[in-house]
């Protein structure tokens, strides 16, 4: 019999969990915004901030364990580990957000864009008035997957580790590994319940009212009814005062105010690389300043002694594995995305039941799942690249099922309507209708989702989990910076990491980025 104390054990676990959860996402989105925006509207900046993106998400969280441990521990001893697991969360939830903002701008039609600047509209008013809508439907489509991201490696966040040191918080990942280290598996299921259940809530409370909510923001000649939501009421006084405030220009001082920011956007956009370089100075000033003790040529010998140990030949052959395994996970993914997220948009009563369950099952961390999939390939007496792919199957398939089905969403009413007209149903439907609607958004997700998967390589090649150690029979990049952490070897880390990196901003450049480059051109005309 499970005590009471254990239960409100479970229940503040879970609170702190969702709090630490709520504060990455907010931060996520807000950051989402401002380089989102910034890059779809400035070709400067997105010759920039895309490719560091592209870095960014394919590198694996592991790897983002020594920045955490030594530029936010030192800060204090309580708020800087709490600081670190915040960050952390913060690296497995924000990419697909980026983009999906950078895809929402992007896609803004031509003819918005020239009546915007033929009115006059001055910048703060285009923000508010333009692309923070064309923003929004990408965000609500985007914050359920990044969400279960956040809880997918909510253990390893919470549980910092890299070689020898350990630090571990508070939370619901933390206690859940706890109990199955200790063999305390009722207690475990008992909080994994807990999970369901604030996961259920959390997506029928926030997440199906802001993708509802979304549906406000399409931009098209014929809206249908969209019925209100709670966010709605309750946000609405909020919105009519920025409205007011930034659109209406109502407050007193504003005209001044507003001609002080253009004048200042100006003189920024004048004199750029200026400002570049006050900014690069700044930032190197307090890079130097809070870390005073990097010894920069010890650390450049470092990773070259990393990348002498791997060579050539070697990391392009674990890469070349790797991608394997990627392709034929995200080719089971898009099997079952792309028809579910067409039948859910269809028959719209499944919504209420489909995104709660799909979002229970993708917060599932998969460490906690490696233990049934090890049992099911060994029992079966499969090769363990099965239950490799199987396990980054679970960590792509989410980024492709919401972007896809964000995409229906955003699917103009009078083209769906013109369809029923003319008959024109099933396959013929998805060949003429949806399938180009969404083929950007797909292309997207596809991008999106190959960056999650090379994340989810240090989890689905090698993982050590109480004593027992999963590790598939070829070689692998992820294996190889399990492996790196296991040891607390900083030179073979960073040289993985980077081939890794790389080659995934390699492939994002000469493939995907043309590729969606060519769509969305197709579909802005």
């Amino acid at each position: 019999m499970i005590s009471p104390l254990t239960l409100i054990q479970i229940i503040l676990a879970l609170s702190i969990s969702w709090i630490r959860m709520t504060i990455a996402l907010g931060l996520s989105i807000l950051f989402s915004i401002i380089v989102g925006v910034l890059a779809a509207i400035n070709g400067h900046a997105e010759k920039i901030i895309i490719p560091a993106l592209d870095i960014l998400q394919s590198i694996p969280i592991l790897s983002f364990f020594p920045l955490a441990l030594y530029a936010f521990m030192g800060l204090h001893p309580l708020i800087g580990p709490e600081i670190a697991a915040i960050f952390l969360i913060f690296t497995s939830q924000v990419w697909n957000i980026a983009f999906g903002v950078y895809e929402g701008v992007k896609l803004l039609p031509r003819d918005l864009l020239d009546t915007s600047k033929s009115l006059g509209f001055r910048s703060i008013q285009r923000f508010i008035g333009l692309y923070l809508p064309a923003s929004f439907p990408k965000i609500a489509a985007n914050i359920p997957a990044s969400w279960s991201n956040g809880l997918y490696f909510l253990v390893a966040c919470e549980i910092i580790s890299i070689g020898e040191r350990e630090v571990k918080l508070f939370g619901i990942g933390s206690l859940s590994a706890d109990y199955i280290l200790a063999g305390r598996y009722l207690e475990f299921w008992i909080s994994m319940i807990f999970v369901i259940v604030a996961v259920i809530l959390t997506s029928i409370l926030i997440f199906i009212p802001l993708m509802r909510l979304s549906e406000r923001y399409r931009f098209e000649a014929y809206m249908g009814e969209v019925p209100r939501v709670w966010i709605e009421r309750v946000t609405r006084p909020f919105g009519e005062a920025i409205r007011s405030a930034f659109m209406e220009a109502s407050i007193p001082g504003y005209g001044r105010l507003s001609s002080i920011m253009e004048s200042l956007v100006e003189r920024v956009r004048a004199y750029k690389i200026h400002a570049i370089t006050i900014i690069l100075i700044i930032s190197s000033a307090a890079l130097l300043y809070y870390i005073p003790t990097v010894d920069y040529v010890s650390s450049s010998k470092l990773l070259l002694s990393g990348f002498q140990r791997l060579g050539v030949i070697k990391p392009l052959t674990m890469i070349g594995f790797s991608l394997l395994r990627v392709l034929t996970a995200i080719s089971i993914a898009m099997a079952w995305a792309m028809p579910l997220s067409i039948l859910i948009y269809e028959v719209r009563g499944l919504e209420k039941v489909a995104i709660p369950l799909l979002q229970v099952f993708a917060s599932l961390p998969s460490s906690l799942l490696v233990p049934f999939i090890m049992r099911f390939v060994s029992d079966l007496n499969l090769p363990m690249e099965i239950g490799g792919v199987l396990i980054i199957v679970l960590g792509v398939q989410w980024y492709l099922f919401y972007f896809i089905y964000g995409a229906m969403r955003s699917v103009p009413s009078e083209e769906v309507e013109v369809c029923r007209l003319l008959r024109i149903r099933g396959l013929r439907l998805v060949k003429h209708l949806y399938l180009p609607r969404s083929l950007p958004s797909i292309i997207m997700g596809l991008m999106v989702a190959m960056g999650g998967g090379w994340n989810t390589l240090i989890i689905a090649e090698r993982l050590s989990l109480d004593g027992h150690v999963w590790e598939v029979e070829n070689p692998g990049i992820g294996k190889e910076i399990s492996l790196a952490v296991s040891m607390n070897d900083q030179a073979l880390l960073a040289a993985a990491t980077i081939w890794m990196a790389g080659f995934v901003v390699l492939m994002n450049r000469l493939f995907w980025r043309r590729l969606h480059e060519r769509v969305v051109e197709k579909v802005r005309m």
